[in-house]
């Protein structure tokens, strides 16, 4: 044993001794020429380095150096500056006066990928031939035969077409290279963008035995974090498995096997597309859960309507102030096919809910958009036009059997009423909230209530209760309790009111019409309902008036203080003024008639 420990010690004194030397030996800016040539046999880019290199012996053999800069030929900027740079290197070449680099670590550094760092051909250069599919490609592979490359605290800025920069700041990234150029990653980072934030990190495999013609990705785990403005109060949060594939050449992209989580939704399928020249996307997903109410702002949104107004800003800056989404809706042409089982919308469950939607460019049609709530089913085709300063757009609902209370929801209005409703409507107007919506929006449509429970003011049953007081002489039996039968009619919304023109439905033994308006902006409404009962007991005299006068019933005000009026007192007092008097002409004519003649 001790015979080891002495051998272990002089071995470990060699090899101190040996580092030693190398460092007094060898001079690391004897390489600074030899770096720079192989990065520009490599890539072309010139290595510029900055200062003294100098020699860093623990816990690696390293080379460190200041400021460095990566520059392509013919460009104004440099594509990557860092502050700092490790090389750490291999031993035994050393040995020979080689240099063989094992892993780069980048601090501090940043990456541009802009039109300035953009590699230019000089004027009169020759020009290579097209390469064939067969044949090798110049710097195919890695730049550098590295085992290992870290960048860290760094910031990335990209441009997209468009002139639209994203900075991804705090970033870090770490390659390991295994054979056959292909290795692990992991990444991190955050983009900030009109207050908006994204938090991001991903790991996974890396395929670059293609590349420069095809970049492959496996991403086995990945988290993302978003939140800001036109976002849900909670932001979205979640993870992502999937395979994707990048072709530099052609600025293209490719996703399978994609399986995503947000809050509490999740989405599978395949995405491809490309982001230049013109931003494209395609993507077919499925869903067993999608709770669009936790995933667009607007779509639980409800905005009060005693609030003050907002006046809009003018809009006086181009795409470039947009929201990160919006300025991808703005530019990009997508084709996007959407299969849910079960979706959430504006509080509302959906069943087998399906999404066809192409958009060119700010210009969205919503093809498709269908589904099932309760017993009934529900169209929503329409058209979303992002291109002018103000969203406009324009859909043609067709709801069939839709349960009146959420609709009311949906409309801020008392859920005093129960029922199924039918419509088919054509409505047009500028955003997508439920404000926008309310106060913004016009247009028309037919509908049908079906099933209409009134409770707790039972229409019949207060006429009933109303003739009742007012007179002995007749009453309504069991009309009290007869259900409202089926209305139909029509309705037509101006920005801020919705207008009944027409209300009218009819049963054996009850009519009903009805009219008025409903204020979004006020909170208040006036609707008149004319009640016709059939079939009334008691004075005959009574019964007729009352089977051929429609009774007025009008609710008016605001409808959290809603209040209404039923003038029976003054339609059967106007009846009996009227039945005295024709009694007064009658005995006038008798005692005419009776008079002794003179």
């Amino acid at each position: 044993m001790k015979r080891l420990i002495t051998t272990l010690a002089i071995l470990l004194v060699v090899i101190v001794a040996g580092m030693t030397a190398l460092v007094l030996l060898v001079n690391p800016n004897d390489f600074r020429g030899y770096m720079a040539q192989q990065v520009a046999k490599r890539s072309g880019y010139q290595l510029k380095l900055s200062g003294e290199l100098r020699w860093h012996v623990w816990p690696k053999l390293s080379i460190l150096s200041d400021q460095l800069s990566l520059t392509a030929p013919g460009a104004s900027q440099p594509a990557v500056t860092a502050e700092n740079m490790r090389l750490d290197v291999e031993l035994l070449p050393l040995l020979s006066h080689q240099l063989k680099v094992s892993q780069v670590l980048l601090k501090n550094a940043v990456i541009r990928d802009l039109p300035s760092t953009a590699g230019e051909r000089q004027p009169g250069s020759p020009v290579g031939p097209a390469e064939g599919p067969g044949s090798p490609a110049v710097g195919r592979g890695w730049s550098f035969d590295i085992a290992r490359l870290d960048i860290v605290d760094s910031l990335f800025v990209w441009q997209d077409a468009s002139g639209n920069q994203m900075n991804f700041r705090d970033l870090n990234l770490s390659v390991r290279q295994q054979k056959n150029k292909q290795g692990q990653f992991d990444f991190s980072s955050r983009v900030s963008r009109n207050q908006q934030n994204l938090q991001l990190t991903v790991s996974g495999n890396l395929d670059a035995s293609q590349y420069p013609q095809q970049l492959g990705l496996q991403v086995t785990a990945s988290g993302y974090q978003i939140s800001g403005v036109d976002l849900p109060a909670n932001g979205i949060n979640g993870h992502a498995v999937f395979n994707a594939i990048w072709r530099p050449s052609g600025q293209q992209f490719a996703v399978s096997g994609l399986s995503l989580q947000a809050n509490n939704s999740d989405f599978s399928g395949n995405i491809d597309g490309q982001l230049q020249p013109v931003p494209r996307l395609r993507a077919r997903l499925v869903s067993d859960t999608a709770d669009f109410d936790q995933l667009l702002a607007s779509a639980g949104s409800s905005v009060s309507q005693s609030s003050p107004h907002v006046v809009r800003a003018p809009v006086i800056a181009d795409t470039a102030s947009q929201p990160l989404q919006q300025t991808w809706l703005r530019t990009a042409n997508m084709d996007i096919s959407i299969r849910a089982s079960n979706a959430i919308w504006r509080g509302l469950p959906l069943a087998h809910l399906q999404l066809d939607t192409t958009a060119n460019q700010g210009l969205i049609n919503i093809n498709t958009l269908t589904g099932q709530s309760g017993a009934g089913n529900f169209s929503l085709p329409g058209q979303i036009d992002l291109r002018p300063a103000e969203m406009q757009v324009s859909f043609s609902p067709v709801l069939r059997n839709i349960e009146l209370q959420p609709v009311l929801a949906f409309l801020q209005l008392p859920q005093a009423v129960k029922g199924t409703l039918t419509l088919n409507g054509q409505f047009r107007g500028n955003g997508l909230s439920n404000n926008d919506i309310l106060n913004q929006w016009q247009g028309e449509a037919s509908l049908g209530i079906d099933q209409l429970d009134t409770a707790p003011f039972n229409l019949p049953q207060m006429v009933s209760d109303a003739v009742t007081r007012s007179s002995d002489r007749v009453q309504a039996g069991s009309l009290a309790h007869s259900p409202v039968p089926e209305l139909n009619g029509r309705i037509s919304l101006t920005p801020g009111v919705l207008k009944i023109t027409q209300l009218r439905g009819e049963s054996h033994d009850m009519q009903l019409n009805g009219q008025g308006n409903i204020s979004f902006s006020a909170r208040s409404m006036d609707i008149t309902f004319a009640l016709l009962m059939k079939n009334w007991q008691g004075d005959s005299r009574l019964v007729q008036l009352l089977a051929d006068q429609p009774i007025p019933l009008r609710f008016y005000g605001p409808w959290d203080k809603l209040r209404y009026a039923l003038p029976i007192g003054q339609l059967l007092n106007g009846d009996m003024r009227n039945e005295l008097r024709n009694r007064l002409n009658r005995w006038t004519d008798h005692t005419d008639r009776t008079a002794p003649q003179k």
